[in-house]
């Protein structure tokens, strides 16, 4: 099907695909300004919307619409066609329109011109390896992200950007495809005790991770972990941590005090199966000098009282939290223990230790109990 000599005008009621106007130039130099970093002057813009896009379409070298919200310029979404009859999904929104979900529809507009009327067999997708914003449109409208089970896939230096070459997410979607995530992309509530705070933890915070993570009880009780745990190894592990966020595997909190805001250890829930089953597993460390307050037993009674909320009441709708442990692990059965969970089973050799090999004990807490 051949790609339509002129822009037409697509629209959800919400948001509008069309032709650039005059009046959208001051929009365009205001969306450049936020993001200098793209190395476009005031000019840049005002060719752009006046020519540039118009040019762009008749030689077919990249498809771009004006979104229009609210009778205003609200950014830009474009197909560029590729020599294999797929096309690049592009999009960017204005600063006052982030955040209300109109991207993605813009983009699930876009994807129905390129299939239905160019006839494009798969549209790709890349962002900047960090864009979480780019990758959550993404998600949002259905795009298979990087490798299998949904998970970003990073492209070492994949694609160039503001001169320099960039890690790169990648992701593709075709015709037949749903318009609707594939996952659920687990977003953190922040939860609150009189003296704690849930929350994700910060890059500014590798210094406080590095040294949780570096001691002789890690080192003994899990062995995985590098020791010393490095600000290069906490680097990787939040952004191992926010990824499996995005694919809908893992939740991840920063166990904080409540005035102070300093973290005090970690608490993740994983293995979560949300089906007839709708259990979990909780693990957690504490920061050497956070231990012996029962800071962890709170944070674990305040997540359970979460995690086993109705969703329609801003809970997960869980049945079963477990905690599996060695059984020397003293402190660790002690915190489960004082949490209110109850002691269901000892898998015997079943925890390796960095020395040998040691007895699994199991906990669980029922949304009955």
């Amino acid at each position: 099907m051949p790609i339509p000599a002129e822009h037409p005008v697509l629209t959800d009621g919400v948001v509008t695909l069309r032709a650039p106007r005059p009046e959208d130039v001051d929009g365009q130099v205001a969306r450049q300004r936020e993001d200098p970093g793209r190395g476009f002057d005031d000019e840049d813009a005002r060719r752009w919307i006046s020519f540039g896009i118009t040019d762009a379409w008749a030689r077919r070298e990249r498809l771009v619409f004006v979104i229009e919200h609210a009778g205003r310029y609200a950014g830009t979404a474009s197909l560029q066609p590729d020599v294999n009859n797929g096309a690049w999904v592009h999009y960017g929104l204005s600063e006052w329109a982030r955040g209300a979900g109109l991207a993605s529809r813009a983009v699930r507009l876009l994807l129905e011109f390129g299939f239905a009327t160019c006839g494009f067999h798969v549209v790709h997708w890349w962002a900047r390896a960090g864009n979480w914003p780019s990758r959550r449109v993404a998600w949002a409208t259905g795009f298979r992200l990087g490798g299998l089970g949904g998970l970003g896939e990073t492209i070492p230096r994949m694609a160039e950007e503001g001169g320099e070459r960039v890690d790169a997410w990648t992701g593709w979607i075709g015709p037949d495809d749903p318009r609707t995530p594939r996952q659920p992309w687990f977003d953190h509530p922040v939860l609150e005790t009189p003296r704690l705070r849930l929350r994700t933890w910060r890059e500014d915070e590798i210094p406080r991770i590095t040294t949780a993570r570096t001691n002789q009880a890690t080192a003994h009780f899990l062995p995985f972990i590098p020791q010393p745990f490095t600000a290069e190894d906490a680097r990787f592990w939040l952004k191992d941590m926010a990824e499996q966020a995005a694919s809908g595997r893992r939740f991840n909190w920063c166990v904080a005090d409540a005035e102070t805001d300093q973290g005090l250890g970690n608490l993740t829930l994983f293995g979560i199966h949300k089906d007839k089953v709708r259990d979990a597993e909780l693990g957690y460390w504490m920061h050497p000098d956070a231990q012996g307050r029962g800071v962890m037993s709170e944070a674990i009674q305040r997540l359970a009282r979460w995690y086993f909320a109705p969703e329609d009441a801003d809970g997960f709708g869980g049945r079963r939290l477990f905690i599996r442990t060695a059984a020397s692990n003293t402190s660790a059965r002690r915190t489960a223990e004082k949490a209110g969970f109850r002691h269901v089973g000892t898998e015997r050799a079943g925890f390796p230790l960095a020395t040998h090999v040691d007895d699994k004990v199991i906990y669980d807490l029922l949304v009955t109990d």
